[in-house]
């Protein structure tokens, strides 16, 4: 196997290559490559305190970038195509804070019921 451009093992799977990334608990912390360093936020807010960003702050990045080459002669439909999908993913996560918020359970570890999983007439 050979490492890609960043650093990353090509024939792998991507749980595969997150398993070097794990904390104790399972969950992935730091996300470290030749060129990129992501500290995701580890363990909730209302414990810990902020020590580090959310999934929806490296997409807001990404999506800055690709606009700032849209706004600059390398505008093309690939780009528009990529920022419709980053906001499609952004959108979904919020809706996902949305529903962690109203079953009370954000800014923990319990997992929280989506919509293909909630029963017929309960609203999330």
């Amino acid at each position: 196997m050979k490492l890609g451009r960043l650093g990353v093992l090509e024939k792998k799977t991507m749980s595969e290559n997150m398993e070097a990334h794990r904390s104790l608990d399972g969950s992935v912390s730091t996300v470290e490559t030749p060129y990129i360093k992501i500290v995701f936020q580890h363990g909730p807010y209302n414990e810990v305190g902020e020590n580090g960003c959310r999934i929806e702050d490296v997409i807001e990045l990404l999506q800055q970038r690709l606009l700032d080459h849209q706004g600059r002669g390398l505008a093309c439909e690939e780009n528009a195509t990529a920022l419709f999908h980053l906001q499609e993913a952004h959108d979904a996560l919020l809706i996902r804070r949305r529903r962690r918020e109203r079953q009370g359970v954000i800014n923990t570890n319990k997992a929280h019921e989506s919509a293909d999983t909630l029963v017929p007439g309960k609203t999330s």
